[in-house]
């Protein structure tokens, strides 16, 4: 077997070109399929329908009392905490029907 980089001669187990370190096609396949595999068995996590009531009782908390303490109206941050309490609600639901 050759390297692909340099040419030089390599052992059949190689994982590594001893002269230049470039990594064998073999070894690139392998990673690759471990990767793949690795995707498979654990999917990216998803936001649960807990966690997006946590986060939006917490925006309604904390962002009206941030906004009374900084001059600006209360209401302002009721209407902010809304928007991206309802978003992160929506994403929550969303996730728990459609995780595959």
């Amino acid at each position: 077997m050759l390297c692909e980089n340099c040419g030089t001669q390599l052992a059949q187990n190689a994982k590594f070109c001893d002269a230049c370190g470039t990594q064998t096609a073999a070894e690139q396949a392998n990673i690759l399929a471990q990767q793949e595999k690795n995707r498979q068995e654990n999917p990216p996590a998803f936001l649960d329908v807990k966690t997006a009531i946590i986060i939006t009782v917490m925006l309604l908390v904390i962002l009206p009392v941030v906004c009374v303490f900084s001059d600006a109206p209360a209401m302002l941050g009721f209407i902010t905490a809304g928007v991206m309490g309802a978003f992160c609600l929506f994403m929550g639901i969303r996730n728990q029907f459609f995780k595959k």
